[in-house]
């Protein structure tokens, strides 16, 4: 046997050149994720002696996320991983330790970390980079926060940081939007993702029911300040009675009261498309609708049921204006409907009595609705005093960010009740005016691009996942829903899948797309 025989049958065979080259650079990436954490660490424990090794871990497991977020080359793995942070660990976090400006920026900075490795990887690549269609959009809104800057009410630049990181921190998801949903086996694992934060959220709402308030506030300083703190609506804190007895409504994993249910109402015309459209294991999709509606209920808020209700009537109404028979929708919702029902009253049998005492109480009360009308009315008022807004970071979460906020109106302070209120307060007229024409523009874009669709399983799942961003518009006239970790985002990520499908690569596949497949990649995709 020759020697060149012999080395090919010895199996030490020398790797490819440029296999080795990325194996190399895999090694170099992955002990880069490691050592810089290490040595962060290392200064932390340096600079605060009496650190706990709670803290120091969550530092190291904080930064090794971050460095992994940016390395990671797939862009669905990591923005899977940032869903699932904003729907299951953000109110924790934030609440556990207290809502602190540190613990709020978490979320930014993980954002960041997958924005910054999808331009690293444009850099080295060398690629050539065209925006996504409706990206006027995007920057259109951009521009009238920047705008604000010069604003002489904007007071310093930490109310421009926290104006910036609370009018723009959701825009990413626009192109995330665009770049991964690119096939139906992409808009599956996007139902059963958020599928299953309904449900962990709907069990953890179910759980804090059981919950006085007291119990609950020993969570951490956030929960105690979220539930006894007044709130700008009430005046008080967020809780009521029932029997007698003081309840709480419970935040699930969110950092607000009720965040579960607005998780929740999202994830339901999901769920049902996802029974509507698997041929086998049907039982996923049933299970994961069971736990949305539990968060809906257990969310113990009018608003998000309401919103559940018009996103499961969107969902039906954009399938019929897609040519599809709304039968297979109808049937879908009935038979949920039929096993919800017997699941309903094992749970209802278990929860505390009382407990959904409220909603008789917020249905019977006029007090909730007489509060947004006058919010509204607020509005030409707000434009009439200062038709630019009164400044970055005047309203909202951010609102003490800087220093504590001291614009008055006729000596009260700015309502940010609904989604518009916030608007105008910081964005003044440009904002509220490219705010709704982007709204608009949107749900007539969307009606219009569902005509096109002619795939059956496509068009389903098309619908369903625009059927939300027509809820959370309307829920805007009773909330600021763009503030909001479930709705903020979810807005922003619809806008770039009707960006691709119906004015981008994917126009072309909308009638003869198969099950599973996936239409050629633009310029902008491989930056994945």
């Amino acid at each position: 046997m020759s020697g060149g025989a012999a080395s090919r049958h010895s199996g030490a065979v020398a790797p490819h050149p440029v296999v080795l080259d990325r194996r190399l650079r895999e090694l170099a990436a992955l002990g880069l994720s490691a050592l810089i954490p290490a040595l962060l660490a290392l200064g932390v424990t340096v600079a605060f002696p009496g650190a706990s090794v709670v803290l120091v871990l969550g530092v190291v497991l904080c930064l090794v996320g971050i460095v992994v977020l940016m390395m990671s080359p797939r862009l669905e793995i990591t923005v899977a991983i940032l869903g699932l942070y904003l729907g299951m660990l953000d109110g924790p976090v934030k609440l556990s330790i207290g809502s602190h400006e540190v613990t709020a920026a978490v979320r930014n900075v993980l954002i960041l970390a997958v924005c910054l490795g999808v331009l690293m990887r444009i850099v080295v690549r060398r690629q050539s980079v065209r925006l996504p269609p409706l990206s006027g959009w995007v920057l259109a809104f951009t521009a009238t926060v920047v705008i604000e800057v010069f604003n002489p009410k904007t007071e310093g630049i930490l109310k421009i940081i926290g104006g910036f990181r609370q009018q723009l921190q959701w825009v990413p998801f626009f192109f995330f939007g665009y770049l991964l949903m690119r096939s139906t086996k992409r808009f599956r694992m996007l139902f059963i993702l958020i599928g299953v934060m309904g449900l962990a959220n709907g069990v953890m709402s179910a759980y804090q029911t059981e919950l006085t308030p007291t119990q609950l506030a020993a969570w951490g300083p956030g929960y105690h300040n979220l539930i006894f703190v007044p709130s700008e609506a009430s005046g008080s804190g967020r809780t009521y009675t029932s029997e007698g007895v003081a309840r709480v409504r419970p935040p699930g994993l969110g950092s607000e009261a009720g965040f579960g249910g607005g998780v929740g109402a999202i994830a339901l015309p999901l769920c049902l498309a996802l029974m509507a459209t698997s041929r086998r294991r049907k039982w996923v999709g049933v299970l994961l609708a069971l736990g949305a509606m539990l968060a809906i209920l257990t969310g113990l808020g009018r608003l998000q049921v309401v919103g559940a209700g018009l996103a499961v009537g969107s969902f039906a109404a954009l399938a019929w204006l897609a040519g599809q028979r709304v039968t297979r929708v109808i049937a879908t919702v009935l038979v949920i409907v039929i096993v919800a029902i017997p699941v309903g009253i094992v749970v209802v049998s278990l929860l505390r009595s009382g407990t959904f005492k409220r909603y008789e109480r917020i249905s019977a009360s006029p007090a909730t609705a007489t509060y947004k009308e006058s919010a509204w009315k607020k509005i030409p008022q707000y434009l009439e005093a200062d038709p630019f807004g009164f400044g970055l970071g005047s309203v909202g979460a951010v609102g003490s960010f800087g220093g504590k906020n001291t614009q008055l109106l006729e000596g009260h302070s700015l309502s940010s009740e609904t989604q518009y209120n916030f608007i105008v307060n910081e964005l003044g007229a440009p904002g509220l005016i490219v705010w709704v024409a982007l709204s608009g523009y949107m749900i007539a874009f969307i009606a219009l691009g569902m005509r096109r669709v002619r795939d059956g399983t496509l068009a389903i799942m098309l619908a369903a996942t625009f059927a939300p961003f027509i809820a959370i518009f309307i829920e805007g006239f009773s909330g600021p829903t763009s503030a909001s970790a479930a709705a903020g985002p979810y807005f922003w990520f619809v806008m770039g899948v009707a960006s691709y499908w119906f004015a981008g690569p994917g126009r072309s596949a909308l009638s003869n797309l198969a099950p599973g497949a996936e239409p050629r990649r633009s310029t902008l995709a491989g930056a994945q």
